[in-house]
Order: C-alpha cells, then structure tokens, then sequence
C-alpha cells in the first residue's frame, strides 16, 4: 500500500492529460522566432520558437543543454494531451533537467485549437482536423536546420492524445523518426466500421508503450471504436511494419471478454531495421505521467521488470529506450 506521504508525492509529481498551462504569444510569426522576451512563457534555459505553416504561426518550447553536441546529439519531441501545451509538458515530465544530463535536445510543441473538441489537440488518426503531420515534418526539417541534431536519433513520445499523435508519426513519419514512446495511448481513436485501415509505416520505427490497467480515460482493452494494446502490438509487430520475428510471449494482454491478464510485458526484438517492439503494463497505473519509481513492490504503480537499466520513471524509461534504438 501507498502511505499518505507517498501518496502526496505522487500527487505533486504526476501530470494529469487535462493540465493546462497559459502560453501566450511565443515567438515570431514567420520562420523560426526566438520569443524571449515577448511574453514567453518558458523555464529557465527553454526558449520559446514559433515557425510558419499552412500561411499560421505554429509555436513550441524549444531546449537545447550547452552540452548538445551539433550532428550527434538526439532530438526528442514531447506532445501533451487534449487540452494541454508544450509549458505543462515541460514542467510536468522533467524531460528538460534530464536533457541537460544527457546531453540530447528536446521539443515541446503545442497543440492547435479543435473547436469541436473546444480545446487544444492533435490530429491523431481519424481526427484530420488539420495537417499536423505536414507540420511536424516540417517542424524536424527546420530543427535540423537550427539545432543540428543527429537525424538518426529523432525520437517522438507523448501523453494521451499525444501518445495517440506519436504513433501517427511512427506510421507517416517513421522515415524521420527513428522510435516514439507511448504513454496512456493507442494506436488509433475515433474509428468507425467505415474508417480506412492505418496505412502500412514508411520505415521501420522503435516502439516503446507504456500504460496503466486502471486506465479508464484510454482503455488497455480497447473500445468499440478504439484500438487496444494487443490490436495496436500487432501492427507495429506485423508485416505493415516492423515485421518482427522474435517475441518473449504470445500471451494476450486481454483475454476473449476484453479483461486484463497477468501479463506485465511484451517484447518483440529481431525486427526490421534492427528495431524493437516493447510494452509495460503499469500495475494500478491511471492516465498519467509517473515521475516517481515504478519499481517499488506494494507502491502504485508497479511492473517488475522495471530497474536501472530501463528506468524507472517513465521519462527515464522513455529516453532509456530512445538512446538504445538509433536508426541503423
């Protein structure tokens, strides 16, 4: 069991989908805009950037250590959730701090406004409500540009509708992206019996996924017209894309009636591009982002396989990962 101190500190260090934090007007309107010191909402050592797309302004929190090495360094970018921006990712996942240890830039774009959702979101599959995908792609072009990162080592992840928009990118992207990490996502939202297949990915990608069986906000198992974990494993494992063909178990994360099994992880290895497929299941984890340790037996949540080496926050695991799976 959790104490109440623990618990305390698990409150104060996860970060819910809903958090929303003010970003007002971030750099400039065209090209790419250092904004400081025009209203820009940013933590000390992150700048705020903005570039022109589709004829807007499309802004993000841009960080890059002293420590960044030109043409070998990696670049992650981090999406919120619905109703989220890049200052709430940036303050909520600590992906700075650890950046400015390892060296690597990282990215925290923001969302545009979905009117029929009334908030901030991304354009995942079967949510076209704009072109994110051209923007993003335009977005690491012009990072290439400007920070110099190494392009084998581009990584995307994200919370939510995030981690949603992050295996989008993996499918149309993967020719840039060289692994996304998922965190309380699927693969796919919003699919009707009439909705197009996802499209096979243009290159093979490393895939890490991590979600909570309590999680009600996005379903382990699936709903009617959302993708579950087993369904969203199948593809990255399948032929449409990473065509693995070595796998530590076949068992089911789900079983026949849509419940939870014992099972804590799954991965698939000898895959194309010399990528990997993996997946942790948080035990008595919600829909959230865990900066506390996760490999702490009777503490919420939980998965033994967890440890220093892969991590033991989601944000190490994820750039633990990350650093493992350059492109070849």
């Amino acid at each position: 069991m959790v104490v109440p101190e623990e618990m305390r500190k698990l409150v104060r260090s996860v970060l819910v989908a809903s958090i929303s934090i003010a970003l007002s007007s971030c750099g400039g309107a065209g090209g790419i805009g250092n904004g400081v010191g025009q209203g820009c909402n940013a933590q000390q050592g992150t700048t705020c950037q903005s570039l022109t797309f589709n004829g807007g302004s499309r802004t993000y929190l841009l960080h890059v250590p002293s420590t960044f090495q030109k043409n070998s360094g990696a670049l992650v970018i981090v999406l919120h959730g619905s109703g989220g921006n890049g200052l709430g990712m940036e303050i909520g996942t600590g992906f700075s701090s650890l950046a400015d240890k390892h060296g690597f830039a990282v990215v925290y774009p923001d969302g545009l406004f979905e009117s029929n959702g009334g908030q901030t979101n991304w354009a995942y599959f079967f949510n076209d409500f704009t072109d994110d995908v051209g923007f993003f792609r335009q977005l690491i072009d012009a990072l290439q540009s400007s920070v110099q990162p190494d392009p084998k080592k581009i990584y995307v992840t994200g919370l939510s509708s995030g981690a949603l928009m992050s295996q989008r990118l993996g499918v149309q992207l993967s020719d840039l992206v060289a692994g996304i990490g998922v965190v309380e996502g699927v693969l796919f939202d919003n699919a009707s019996v009439n909705s197009p297949p996802v499209p096979p990915a243009l290159a093979p990608t490393s895939v890490l996924i991590l979600h909570g069986d309590q999680d009600t906000t996005v379903p382990c198992c699936g709903t009617p017209t959302a993708a579950s974990q087993d369904r969203t494993l199948s593809y990255w494992t399948g032929t449409s894309a990473d065509n693995c063909l070595n796998f530590d178990t076949t068992a089911l994360l789900c079983d026949s009636q849509g419940n939870i099994t014992s099972v804590v992880e799954k991965d698939a290895t000898n895959c194309l591009g010399n990528t990997e497929v993996k997946f942790y299941k948080l035990i008595g984890g919600i829909h959230t982002w865990y900066t506390v340790p996760m490999n702490v037996p009777g503490q919420v949540p939980f998965n033994p396989d967890f440890n220093s080496t892969t991590g033991i926050t989601t944000t190490d695991a994820l750039w633990n990962f990350f650093a493992a799976h350059p492109k070849p």
